[in-house]
């Protein structure tokens, strides 16, 4: 029994005189050698077939013009530190929703086939290379896989038509082939799914992705003018403000941490010193007393606290007032102080305090006279039955208490930072979710 010769992997070498497409006569320039299964005519659309001895056979005579591309046929670009050509062209579109996009099939001598894509409808593009194995479905996830430690969600899945081709590939194409795709995204890395229907079942062929910038492939292709615009966001498209989450996440921790103990070091500073105490003061007379407040020449900040005893149903006011004994501005606030609780359609409620601070800034050290004038709720005076608010009887105050405190530490000044560290990276998470959803709107899966 004779064995069969093994086949070549490459043709001959090829032959000093130009091939000619035997359709139309037009020059075709071979570059993929044995890997090439598949030849299509530039000019007129004819498919054909490379044979060993470096001729073409005929296998569907066709006529159509040729339609340029945004790259051309056997243009040259330098992408991933290599130098490759574009030896085969193929349009393929979606029907619903319609969705076109041009895939350039890039070919280098000692790295194989790459895809580079152009989407027709956003401007957006993408480079491919086939992958070995499949993915790994995400356990316990619907419409997820994953590969290489890296998770891709589905994106997408939809019949692919080839509705244009020119050039040479390594597989059987021509016009109106169909093949059901699903794209898997981790922006900016993707896998694409293609199902083929064979002779001998089904083919699959998984590619990873990544996205390329507009300016990148025409400086790589060395084309005039601009890129076509980018519209939206694409499907691989990068996220800057997720990929800055991180670190701004880090930088906003690092600052945390150090507005923590800056708010340490200086509350501790604050001495907080009580200046002036009085408790068990009658509403029925003003207070007036000279009092010290900080150092000749400097500013601190003041707190002045109220409180009235008892407290029911009522409501005590005290008006206070700083003269200073050696200048004219004086500085007055009126402090009040409430208590209110009822009981209505079966829930108990409460409102009002019955202690009030107030903190007066930029006061300057030096002698003041402190006036009080109190004032109370007497109404309770004039229910001697006690049958007050919701039943529950009021009852003023007695006496109130005053204090006031120097060099005190503003809490409000603490947490003023807080927002503005925070709200860098609270501003880059919402964009980058505004980004996201922009994204997802073109998916099977929008929200």
């Amino acid at each position: 029994m004779t064995e069969a010769a093994p086949q070549r992997l490459f043709r001959d070498e090829a032959r000093t005189e130009a091939v000619q497409c035997p359709a139309c006569g037009g020059p075709i320039a071979l570059r993929g050698f044995g890997a090439i299964q598949r030849v299509v005519c530039p000019a007129c659309g004819s498919l054909l077939r490379p044979e060993d001895s470096g001729a073409l056979a005929l296998i569907f005579r066709a006529a159509r013009a040729h339609q340029p591309s945004v790259l051309p046929l056997h243009a040259r670009g330098r992408l991933d530190g290599a130098t490759w050509e574009i030896v085969g062209i193929a349009w393929r579109r979606i029907l619903h929703p319609r969705w076109d996009w041009q895939e350039f099939l890039l070919y280098n001598p000692y790295r194989g086939y790459r895809y580079l894509t152009h989407s027709i409808q956003d401007g957006h593009w993408s480079l491919g290379q086939v992958i070995p194995g499949a993915p790994r479905v995400v356990d316990g996830e619907r419409h997820a896989i994953e590969h290489r430690g890296r998770r891709y969600r589905h994106f997408s899945g939809a019949d692919a038509h080839v509705t244009y081709a020119e050039g040479e590939f390594p597989w059987q194409v021509q016009v109106g082939d169909v093949a059901h795709i699903d794209d898997f995204v981790a922006p900016p890395r993707g896998i694409s799914i293609e199902e083929v229907d064979g002779r001998d079942g089904v083919e699959l062929t998984r590619t990873a992705m990544r996205h390329l910038d507009a300016d990148e492939v025409w400086r790589a292709f060395e084309r005039p003018d601009k890129p076509p615009r980018q519209k939206g966001v694409g499907m691989l498209a990068p996220n800057p403000w997720a990929e800055q989450s991180r670190p701004l996440w880090l930088s906003c921790l690092g600052l945390m941490i150090a507005w923590y103990f800056a708010v340490q070091y200086v509350a501790g500073r604050c001495s907080e010193r009580e200046v002036f105490l009085a408790t068990d003061l009658r509403f029925d007379s003003a207070l007036a007393q000279e009092v010290t407040i900080g150092e000749p020449g400097a500013y601190t900040t003041v707190e002045v606290s109220f409180t009235a005893y008892p407290l029911d149903n009522s409501w005590a006011f005290a008006e206070v007032v700083l003269i200073p004994v050696d200048g004219e501005d004086a500085i007055g606030l009126g402090l009040e102080a409430s208590s209110y609780h009822g009981f209505e359609d079966g829930e108990s409620w409460f409102e009002g305090d019955r202690q009030v601070d107030r903190i007066l800034g930029r006061v300057a050290g030096g002698r003041y006279l402190l006036q009080v004038t109190p004032e109370r709720d007497t109404s309770s005076l004039d229910d001697p039955l006690g049958l007050g608010l919701s039943g529950f009887g009021p009852r003023s105050p007695d006496t109130y208490s005053l204090r006031l405190r120097e060099d005190v530490w503003l809490t409000r000044y603490a947490a003023l930072p807080v927002p503005v560290i925070l709200g860098f990276p609270l501003l880059a998470w919402m964009l980058g979710r505004r980004r996201e959803r922009k994204r997802w709107q073109n998916s099977d899966h929008a929200t």
